[in-house]
């Protein structure tokens, strides 16, 4: 996995944006970060555990990619939880 920024301005505002939004979802949720992880596993995430952790807490970038999966992973898990 390579979570290298090489974005610009502009990428990096909407990168921190979505992660800010992404770690609030997450918070608001209380979705164990071992079965968010687990999940987006299985979509075919390839970040570790402590990387996501990261990530969530703002001290890492992941690329698009794997945002998108982190994105849908929680999006899926909600919706699941809501039923």
């Amino acid at each position: 996995m390579n979570a290298d920024w090489t974005g610009g301005p502009d990428q990096l505002f909407e990168a921190d944006e979505q992660r800010r939004e992404t770690a609030q979802r997450f918070r608001d949720a209380e979705v164990p970060l071992i079965k968010l992880w687990t999940y987006y596993y299985g979509l075919g995430g390839d970040a570790d555990e402590m990387s996501l952790d990261a990530y969530l807490n703002e001290a890492l970038y992941l690329p698009a990619t794997q945002v998108g999966l982190i994105a849908t992973a929680m999006t899926e898990l909600t919706a699941a939880e809501d039923e």
